[in-house]
């Protein structure tokens, strides 16, 4: 396809001479000498910040907890089908006004 959005080839979009779909790292055949290339002892491992760590550990703790609290859903479902769960209008439009002030 030679015109992709109306680009006709600009930054290589449609254009055959350009290849965006190989990414990875070069193979033995694309190397000058058709070996793979050299790998230093600096290529082996990644060294993340502290914050980045940090993160990764609470992904990982959110991934592994439930999106709710299951026991309460239970509670709730049960007062409503005892007639037992009251709605307060006030109590709502109140948390709503809060929300909306603190800018949430």
């Amino acid at each position: 396809m030679d015109i992709i959005n109306g680009f006709g080839g600009k930054n290589g979009y449609g254009s055959s001479n350009v290849d965006n779909r190989n990414t990875g790292k070069p193979t033995a055949a694309a190397s000058p000498e058709g070996t793979a290339p050299e790998s230093s002892s600096e290529d082996a491992g990644v060294n993340l910040s502290s914050g980045a760590t940090a993160m990764k550990q609470l992904t990982q703790t959110l991934a592994s907890s439930p999106s709710f609290d299951q026991s309460k859903v239970d509670q709730i479902k049960s007062m409503i089908a005892n007639g037992q769960y009251s709605i307060d209008p006030q109590k709502i439009a109140q948390k709503f006004m809060e929300m909306e002030n603190s800018g949430s």
